[in-house]
């Protein structure tokens, strides 16, 4: 949410402004890499929506899938890695928005395509669809019944045709379903269970899991029938996590064993050989269809290669993670042209309840949630996207992505701490007057100036409990946290406390309390006027949401005085100084108010009801006095200063009804508007006149 009044989990995080505006942040933005604009009067989206990436799937011309499951399902389509990414969604025709759980490419056909979607409204039943068009159409082939809780599917080709194997779970009892007839119909493979590895180039063969644990099984008549593979060293307690068989017509085969190991099989597992991982065997293993002997294994410590098919002492760290990886590990590994690709997820098979919004994905494949964009008022074409990574009960993750090709491609910003460690940054601010001078927010309590492109990292300018940060007018640093804000003139060389953490015994409150600054911003057409956003404390209870209060500053933070008690959207004017527009709610709806005295007095100028759920309100920076409305109706338009509005052109509608309802709406200073729907998804478009 963009409002101001908006309380966030604690720790709560710092605000991350657009050019023009103050937001304080619930839900935000996943950078990806994009090849152009948006059209006229056509919104084009960044990418995936937010929420959980459920399936990850890379076909052998190498075009990337996603699917998410949140508040609808949907699934992507990224054709080439420097493409954007297609929404592939068309034909699944669910009962409001379908909830897509599993996605499965024909490893021959990349044109071939199955989805396994739950229908909304209420409905657990999942339907099988198809697409023959590489996921531009979809057609209902099965319904299944409660039973039916796809988490996984595998296509495996035949001499003639293919088999289709879905693995269920989630709550539900765990089996393994065959389906002979394209996915018209199902039936239980008896004795066997997931994960299920096909050889690609080898027609009927296929490997799965007894269903006894004893070790793997091997089919060589596409699934009809299985007989036990050569002997693995299961012990009591230990199971199989993956499996895979690799491109050529001897495929090599890997196991992984939850705490055996990784093994390997070069005779179609006759016979298998340990080759490392002991104690913690890969949650996912992928190898490059052109190229089978690159060989991809991945667990919660890290992402490691080979380029030798997996022989032992050849792998090599591609990638190391953070101690504390929540959860068994990614439960999706591809190999597709820019990857390897993975995703963080829940246990598949057994159900656990969600961790906020901690399933997310890595590596180059990003979902975008309700977007926090800062656009530098002195070069539009550098930008920077903040996000949640994650949040598990109260502590949140989060992540900067800067752009300087105007969201052409985005980069992520931090330091590498140690080998296992990368700090991201937190926060960032852009000089006014010069983009490539940046202050950044790194880890807990380190504050960088960022100086020059060739001095990256640059340099500690501040140790301290920092939440958020600015640059106000001749380049004045701004930090605020859980000490208040205080002010540095000269680069960080020194600081001075500008608005006390405590507050002061009154009347009211004769006890006092205390001052958590929250987010700072800098008008882009004036700096030296600043507005803070801070959470008041009058109580000791650990969960105390405080009280939102806004601050201004007409000196660049030197000094400042009280704006208003609640919060709210603060919106910028160009070319005026003094002025900004402030929604924020009430009890009998939304209001729009105007200063044009920073603050001193304003005036109403449109009250919306409650059932327009009217979250954010954004300006044009060309000056046209054109305003623009985030709300439960779309993205909506006014010409008169806000007095009356009227829908965009085209409207906004890409991806159903469930999509229309806008949280936060920007303005470029290029002209690009950018829309974040509640249910997910960037989106922009540049509007006739």
């Amino acid at each position: 949410m963009t409002r101001l009044a908006q309380t966030l989990p604690h720790p709560r995080p710092a605000g991350l402004r657009s050019a023009g505006r103050f937001v304080l942040p619930f839900v935000l933005a996943l950078g990806l890499c994009r090849t152009a604009w948006a059209g006229v009067d056509r919104w084009t989206p960044f990418g995936p929506g937010e929420g959980v990436l459920q399936s990850l799937v890379a076909s052998t011309r190498g075009e990337l899938y996603v699917t998410t499951h949140f508040a609808g399902g949907e699934i992507w389509q990224r054709p080439t890695a420097a493409a954007i990414w297609r929404w592939r969604g068309s034909g699944l025709a669910l009962p409001q928005s379908p909830g897509v759980t599993a996605l499965a490419i024909h490893p021959k056909n990349p044109n071939a395509l199955w989805a396994v979607a739950t229908g909304g409204g209420g409905t657990v039943l999942q339907s099988v669809f198809r697409s023959t068009d590489a996921g531009a159409s979809w057609r209902k082939v099965f319904t299944g019944d409660l039973d039916f809780q796809v988490v996984q599917l595998t296509v495996a080709p035949t001499a003639h045709s293919v088999a289709l194997f879905a693995e269920t779970g989630r709550g539900t009892p765990r089996r393994l379903l065959r389906s002979a007839d394209v996915g018209v119909s199902w039936t239980p493979v008896p004795g066997v269970l997931g994960p299920v590895a096909a050889a690609p180039d080898e027609p009927g063969t296929v490997y799965a899991v007894a269903a006894s644990g004893s070790g793997v099984v091997k089919s060589g008549d596409g699934g009809k029938s299985f007989d036990a593979a050569g002997a693995l060293p299961i012990e009591a307690g230990d199971e199989i996590r993956a499996l895979h068989a690799t491109h050529g017509r001897q495929a090599v085969v890997f196991a992984s064993l939850a705490t055996a190991g990784l093994f390997r099989s070069a005779n179609g597992g006759g016979s298998w050989r340990r080759i490392g991982f002991v104690g913690s065997g890969p949650s996912a293993i992928t190898s490059e269809p052109g190229d089978p002997k690159k060989i991809y294994p991945i667990h919660f410590s890290g992402l490691y290669a080979s380029d030798r098919s997996g022989l032992g002492g050849s792998f090599r760290t591609l990638a190391s993670f953070a101690p504390g990886l929540p959860g068994p590990g990614p439960t999706a590994l591809v190999a597709a042209p820019g990857g390897p690709y993975f995703l963080i997820a829940n246990d598949l098979y057994r159900f656990t309840p969600p961790r906020g919004f901690a399933p997310v994905a890595k590596t180059g494949v990003e979902a975008f949630g309700t977007a926090e964009l800062r656009t530098s008022s002195a070069d539009p074409s550098f930008m920077a996207i903040r996000r949640y990574t994650g949040c598990i009960r109260d502590s949140c993750n989060f992540r900067t992505l800067l752009s300087k090709d105007g969201g052409a491609t985005f980069q992520r910003l931090g330091a590498q701490i140690t080998p296992g460690t990368f700090a991201d940054t937190l926060d960032l601010a852009f000089d006014p007057a010069d983009p490539r001078r940046r202050l950044i927010l790194l880890g807990a309590g380190f504050v960088l100036l960022r100086d020059s492109e060739a001095n990256e990292i640059g340099r500690n300018v501040y140790s301290g409990p920092v939440r958020t940060v600015e640059i106000a007018a001749n380049g004045t640093l701004l930090i605020g946290g859980f000490d208040g804000i205080h002010r540095s003139a000269n680069d960080g060389a020194a600081w001075t406390p500008v608005l006390d953490a405590p507050i002061a015994p009154s009347p009211e409150h004769p006890e006092g309390g205390s001052r958590e600054i929250v987010g700072l911003v800098a008008n882009p057409y004036a700096p030296d006027r600043v507005i803070a956003g801070a959470l008041e404390f009058y109580s000791a209870l650990p969960h105390d949401p405080g009280a939102s209060v806004l601050y201004r500053s007409a000196d660049a933070g030197a000094t400042w005085t009280k704006l208003r008690d609640g919060g709210g959207d603060v919106e910028f004017i160009p070319g005026a100084p003094e002025s900004f527009y402030l929604l924020f709610g009430t009890e009998t709806g939304t209001e729009l108010r105007r200063s044009d005295d920073f603050g001193t007095t304003s005036t109403l100028i449109h009250t919306f009801p409650v059932s327009d759920a009217a979250g954010d309100v954004a300006t044009d920076p060309s000056g046209s006095g054109d305003l623009y409305l985030a709300s439960r109706l779309g993205v909506r338009r006014s010409r008169d200063g806000g007095a009356t509005w009227e829908p965009t052109a085209g409207g906004f509608n890409p991806f159903g009804p469930y999509r229309g309802w806008i949280g936060q709406i920007q303005v470029t200073p290029d002209g690009r508007l950018i829309a974040s729907p509640l249910d997910g998804g960037l989106f922009e478009n540049r509007l006739s006149d």
